[in-house]
């Protein structure tokens, strides 16, 4: 069952304007609508990994991921969470204090991120974040395919616990973005849930000259193809446009 990925940031700096909460009130009724127009969990993040953003300290990131856990954990227990984070103490404490599900990597993780996803039991996204060199769909499959052998080596789950995240926007120029979408079925290869961040990133802005604000209906066109190419995530900021996106994606699958 393919499932949308909603985001909440609880940051000053995330490049999306629209995804940044600074207040309990605002997060709490942010969450409410988002699981209302069918979120199947909540991505929350404490340190943007925008380009040229200035990287918050762990300090500063647990602090903010403090305040936003505990405001939305009291007001709905038992909705599935994910961390967006790279930092291995932060991700563990999350997950072991808040009952946080899915650990959001945009780095690949590292031995010690790895041990916290063993120790825990948590699902974690491997995100491809490397620079390309030459072939984006040869260097993404060998990319993944090297970590997964050394986080099968580590004591992950792998078969169970990995979600493939190709990295849109991630060590990529625009026309390497849409070369990874375009065979982005690929990753089935693996057997494992692929998850596709697309929501208003530049991939979409620069090619079109439009700004992030404008960039909702080249999402959803994105988000389409993700879909047809394998996608069984969608991380979003705007819930319902892809619930309504994933809905008639499946309708053209039940009626072919």
């Amino acid at each position: 069952m393919k499932k949308i990925l909603g985001i909440v940031n609880v940051t000053p700096d995330s490049f999306w304007s629209g995804s940044r909460v600074q207040d309990r009130q605002t997060l709490v009724e942010r969450v409410r609508q988002m699981i209302s127009q069918g979120a199947d969990a909540i991505d929350v993040g404490g340190c943007s990994t925008r380009p040229n953003a200035v990287q918050a300290t762990e300090e500063q990131e647990m602090e903010r991921l403090e305040w936003g856990l505990d405001a939305i954990r009291e007001e709905f227990p038992d909705i599935l969470l994910s961390v967006d984070t790279y930092r291995p103490r932060i991700a563990e404490r999350c997950v072991r204090e808040w009952n946080v599900g899915i650990i959001n990597d945009v780095y690949g993780g590292n031995a010690d991120m790895y041990k916290v996803v063993a120790d825990t039991g948590a699902q974690y996204v491997l995100m491809w974040s490397e620079t390309i060199k030459e072939d984006p769909v040869e260097e993404m499959m060998s990319f993944f395919r090297n970590k997964l052998e050394v986080m099968k080596k580590a004591g992950v789950d792998v078969d169970k616990k990995v979600i493939l995240d190709p990295g849109y926007g991630f060590g990529k120029t625009v026309e390497q973005n849409y070369t990874v979408l375009a065979h982005q079925a690929r990753l089935r290869e693996f057997g494992l849930p692929v998850l596709s961040a697309l929501s208003r990133k530049s991939m979409a802005w620069k090619l079109l000259g439009i700004t992030p604000a404008d960039a909702l209906p080249a999402t959803i066109t994105m988000n389409t193809v993700a879909l047809m190419n394998g996608a069984d995530w969608l991380r979003v900021h705007d819930v319902q446009e892809a619930v309504h996106t994933l809905k008639i994606v499946q309708a053209l699958s039940d009626y072919k």
